[in-house]
């Protein structure tokens, strides 16, 4: 089986890369280990800002969307104070959507090879020539080769992680806690949702009921009568199991028939030194390019998949694809997103040591509002006037431990943006050394705030 690029991971990420592939008129194949009925099914919030579809320039049908936010609205550990974030935004129904995007790929050409795994990748002459794959429940494997491939198979990557990271710097291997790992049911409620949060995505600080992350409320009606409720945790550390933190804070407190439920493994830090490599890309979860501090995904997922895949595309046109002719696609991405990805992973790191009484103080006092927090989230910047406000705040009530850990995070996270904006490698030559010099970097800070990152993963 030979194509001329294949995309292994029918998420959103894969599915709009062999969309972008399959429009240009590439024979693109998608390999994907679900059943063509259950593409879509993820665990998620299903919450995406407008923002994205804006960017990508598109926007799926309205039976897709089942219900638009005003904003976020983040809730103190008491729940009795809160910051209400403005930014419009949807839920969307994650089933009809994949479908839709798989729909969409279909049309434009590109091939799917529904419950299908991959068994291994087979390099040759230092580039991918094949994967070898196998059908599920069926006898023997097949060998699909291409000339590009693309990687958008979730947080454990089906290609990368077969890679060496010594010679494949795509092929990085996270901590485990880069990570976080998350349980959510749908429910149709028996108690609608307040009237006041039925228009927001709702998130709870609460470091009992969610260590290293949060627990959300995301309504998926205009009436409020279903939600989507989960909790994230972060991973590697004392065994947290969002599972038993679900049943035992969350599920007395929400009744309801069940909808859906299920768990997954979220990557919440900056993205992959490198999206390219070879004749190799990757987007979504398995590049990494998901928002480090509340963990969405799906537009920038989107994003990375469209970027990757339109490098490719032109690669493809001039004959072969290797990382000099896409190495444009990190500079891209890192200006409309990564970068700012970057400074919210040191924030994020920042934000998992905090406690509750932390975030009570935080929120009671108004130390941020959501002008503040929706800036720091488009910019990731922490404006002068955030430590100017604690400078004050610190006066009058005395945390001076506070302000002087929020100037550290500032001055890391003006850092790290620079480092990923403007410091990033013009071309393939000089990814290594710069590697080196990010790793320096985030050890540091690692160092200097007391963050244990746990152990690497092997994939």
């Amino acid at each position: 089986m030979k194509y001329d690029a294949v995309v292994v991971g029918a998420g959103v990420a894969g599915l709009n890369a062999a969309y972008v592939l399959a429009k240009k008129g590439y024979k693109t194949a998608i390999i994907e280990s679900k059943p063509r009925s259950r593409i879509g099914d993820k665990t998620c919030g299903d919450a995406i800002g407008v923002h994205h579809f804006e960017e990508l320039g598109w926007k799926p049908p309205e039976d897709v969307i089942d219900h638009y936010y005003k904003g976020v609205k983040i809730y103190s550990p008491s729940e009795e104070y809160s910051i209400t974030v403005p930014g419009e935004g949807v839920s969307v129904n994650r089933i009809k959507f994949g479908q839709w995007l798989l729909k969409r790929a279909e049309e434009a050409g590109a091939e799917l090879l529904d419950a299908h795994v991959v068994l291994g990748v087979e390099v040759k002459d230092d580039y991918i020539k094949s994967l070898r794959v196998k059908p599920i429940g069926k006898p023997g494997t097949i060998n699909v080769e291409a000339k590009a491939f693309i990687d958008a198979s979730g947080s454990k990557p089906a290609i990368r992680s077969r890679l060496p990271p010594d010679k494949w710097p795509i092929a990085e291997r996270p901590y485990m806690t880069d990570f976080n790992i998350a349980y959510r049911e749908v429910l149709e409620l028996e108690e609608p949702v307040k009237s006041e949060d039925k228009d927001y995505a709702v998130i709870y600080l609460n470091t009992v009921i969610a260590p290293g992350g949060y627990w959300w409320l995301f309504p998926k009606d205009p009436g409020g009568m279903i939600g989507n409720i989960g909790l994230g945790v972060i991973w590697g550390v004392d065994e947290y199991n969002p599972r038993s933190n679900y049943d035992k804070y969350l599920k007395p407190r929400f009744k309801g028939k069940l909808i859906h439920a299920g768990g997954g493994i979220i990557p919440t830090r900056r993205p992959l030194p490198t999206l390219v490599w070879r004749n190799l890309g990757a987007a979504g979860d398995a590049a990494y390019t998901v928002n480090p501090v509340h963990g969405g995904g799906i537009g920038s997922s989107m994003l990375a998949a469209t970027i990757v895949a339109e490098k490719i595309a032109g690669a493809l046109e001039e004959g072969s694809v290797d990382e000099e002719k896409t190495w444009s696609a990190n500079k891209e991405y890192l200006r409309q997103y990564g970068a700012k990805q970057a400074g919210l992973d040191v924030l994020r790191m920042y934000l998992q040591k905090l406690t509750n009484n932390d975030f009570e103080w935080i929120i009671k006092n108004r130390i941020v509002d959501g002008e503040k927090i929706y800036e720091l989230g488009a910019k990731a910047n922490l404006v002068d006037t955030v430590v100017r406000g604690v400078t004050r705040f610190v006066k009058l009530l005395g945390r001076p431990t506070l302000l002087n850990q929020l100037r550290i995070v500032k001055k890391y996270m003006d850092q790290a943006v620079k480092l990923y904006y403007d410091e990033y490698p013009d071309n393939p030559k000089g990814i290594w050394d710069w590697m080196k010099k990010a790793g320096e970097f985030i050890d540091e800070y690692r160092r200097i705030i007391g963050f244990d990152p746990g152990m690497r993963v092997k994939w």
